[in-house]
């Protein structure tokens, strides 16, 4: 098989990697894989022959490589022309699939699956363009991909409050001008001969921001569910006879089940129970945090026995597999945590104040 085939299967297989990645961020009303492979493709395509499109223009007009592939062009030709580009491409999946965004969170998906496309495409041509450049195929995967996504999370958050909220357009200017500016650093690092090293530190930071929206957008998310809800609707069967983890009682229990996780309540001592891999359902679902459920749990003693805890408000004994908690104290304790996704993607993203509530407000 020649390196050309064997590129696509290659891209397709990196872009179907990748979307099951981005998918997995989207937790409460996840989006179709057709879908997603659709706005990947298309929207990828499209944004792809905008941008060669644009970047012709460019030549007909007397600027050359030369100064299109420079620090200055960075800003100037590089990151307006793909990130318009890509905005271009999500617009088109817009109007493919319009009923298919009804969360905030859903503009940010696709247009990463549109730059995913632009980007996979991408690479795909520089990995052909001659030999010994097959290796860029791979390398710009894991490089220049998560930062064409990163860069435009913002311009899908801000399309999506303009087409489905009623925001102003300037909303989406302000994120696509953002979007060109961190294209354009990035590009221009690259470009650099004395700040090159600081492209994977530049990289680190874009990517935390980009997740930082989409942490944001879940809990902004409509479909988001409320745990006291789900805790007031027992399944209509017979009560289980499970023994309690905290009071060891072996009395039938209510069993409350759904989609996002499967719990119990002991009438003996007034726990909800449930097992370690549910609580840690509940904390992702409810909270959603991107960090290793190891970080979330500490050891605390409770009525003079020791346990590990989560958050201080759900409780289980090293090594059992069941865990014990107060639905209020979960509740509130989740209640917390969405509070300060919220302030603290205010506080310490690193965008100024006047352009971030211009952006996300």
């Amino acid at each position: 098989m020649s390196f050309f085939f064997l590129s696509i299967l290659l891209s397709a297989v990196i872009g179907i990697v990748i979307i099951a990645r981005i998918r997995g961020y989207d937790i409460y009303e996840k989006e179709t894989f057709v879908a997603m492979f659709t706005a990947f493709l298309v929207g990828g395509a499209a944004s792809v022959i905008i941008a060669l499109l644009l970047y012709e223009l460019l030549g007909l007009i007397g600027i050359d490589d030369t100064q299109i592939s420079s620090v200055a062009g960075s800003f100037i030709f590089i990151g307006p022309i793909e990130e318009f580009a890509k905005l271009a491409g999500l617009a088109i999946i817009y109007g493919l699939m319009k009923k298919q965004f009804n969360e905030v969170t859903d503009g940010v998906i696709y247009i990463s699956c549109v730059a995913l496309g632009f980007s996979i495409i991408e690479n795909f041509f520089y990995a052909n363009s001659g030999p010994g450049a097959e290796h860029l195929l791979v390398f710009r995967a894991l490089i220049s991909t998560p930062a064409h996504i990163s860069f435009s999370a913002l311009v899908g958050y801000a399309w999506y409050r303009n087409k489905n909220e009623n925001r102003p357009f300037s909303t989406v200017v302000s994120a696509f001008f953002l979007a060109a500016l961190l294209h354009g650093i990035f590009d221009a690092l690259a470009f650099s001969t004395y700040f090159r090293f600081l492209l994977f530190f530049y990289l680190w930071i874009i990517i935390r921001l980009s997740l930082k929206v989409i942490q944001y957008s879940n809990v902004m998310s409509p479909f988001k569910p409320k745990l006291d809800e789900l805790l007031s609707l027992p399944e209509q069967k017979p009560a289980e006879e499970r023994e309690c983890p905290y009071c060891k009682s072996t009395a039938p229990k209510m069993k409350f089940e759904n989609t996002f996780f499967t719990a119990y309540r002991c009438d003996s001592c007034g726990y909800h129970f449930s097992s370690v891999r549910n609580l840690q359902k509940i904390f992702r679902y409810f909270a959603p945090e991107y960090k290793r459920f190891s970080r979330k749990i500490f050891p605390v003693t409770l009525s003079g026995k020791r346990y590990l805890s989560v958050y201080g408000s759900a409780f289980f004994e090293e090594g059992s597999e069941y865990g014990f908690f107060k639905a209020e104290e979960v509740e509130a304790r989740l209640k917390l945590l969405n509070e300060s996704t919220v302030d603290l993607f205010r506080k310490t993203t690193f965008l100024p104040g006047a352009l971030l509530v211009r952006i996300i407000d």
